[in-house]
């Protein structure tokens, strides 16, 4: 097969990022729903004569912009985008739980931190969900009326100030397992910048046939806006990876793209 003069792109390409320090791979994905690749420049023109026109032009500011859109998500990318290594280890994190109150006691499920201080708070709980009266710590028991005191897990209440059946609302905060993961985006941190290989089909328009093309973005500046967006109906969240494409400091080239045919690669 000779490689195509004319062609029509087939399928959404896959992205692979390299540090530009070690050269190295650091993630490719795999699951992009788009990928899209925009040119820019800017021309100014000299005018003058009558009406103005536009005599000469001058082209610069030439640029170019990098969308993609992640059907997942990849910690190994978010990282890169906020600029923080993600966090692996046991880390605090907060609780509700509705509780039935049985012989003026109840249990949290998971073990409160700061136990000596109390929950962060525990109301009744209203019919409609709502919360009722605050119940609050006593450090010692036993617990008077309007207060509650802390034993390992277990709540206890004064006597008479709940019946059996009744609900309370707890908020604590508990210690996750070793395996957590934690993203950080700060202040002072911001997204990096990586050469990306984009690899995707194109079809050949004479004879239909499917070659490779591999877009080569020297230096792309992931920017430093992006969101994730939560929604009860419709599609699954997806995630936005818009970069900037850079002048590469030992060169003039943007990007290259090539089209070739994978079965003649020596």
């Amino acid at each position: 097969m000779t490689t195509p003069n004319i062609w029509a792109v087939r399928e959404v390409a896959l992205a692979t990022f390299y540090d530009l320090a070690t050269g190295k791979a650091k993630v490719q994905l795999t699951n992009l729903k788009t990928s899209g690749l925009e040119n820019t420049a800017e021309t100014v023109y000299v005018k003058g004569g009558r009406g103005n026109a536009n005599i000469v032009g001058f082209s610069g500011n030439r640029g170019g912009k990098v969308t993609l859109q992640d059907a997942v998500f990849t910690n190994e990318v978010i990282a890169m985008m906020t600029g923080n290594e993600i966090k692996k280890g046991a880390a605090n994190v907060y609780q509700r739980e509705v509780l039935t109150v049985v012989g003026n006691k109840a249990s949290v499920a998971f073990t409160p931190l700061n136990a000596a201080n109390g929950l962060i708070s525990v109301y009744k709980l209203n019919e409609d969900g709502t919360h009722g009266e605050e119940i609050t710590f006593l450090a010692t028991g036993p617990a008077t009326a309007g207060k509650y005191t802390l034993t390992a897990k277990q709540l206890a209440f004064n006597a008479g100030d709940l019946a059996d059946g009744a609900k309370v609302v707890a908020y604590y905060q508990a210690k996750s397992g070793a395996d957590a993961k934690t993203i950080t985006v700060s202040s002072d941190k911001f997204a990096g910048t990586f050469k990306v290989v984009l690899d995707c089909l194109v079809r050949n328009t004479l004879d239909e046939k499917d070659y490779a093309a591999q877009i080569v973005i020297n230096k792309a500046k992931m920017e430093d806006g992006w969101k994730l967006q939560m929604a009860a109906t419709g599609d699954p969240s997806a995630f936005d990876i818009p970069m900037d494409i850079l002048k590469p400091a030992d060169g003039t080239e943007l990007y290259t793209m090539t089209v070739y045919d994978k079965d003649s690669i020596a």
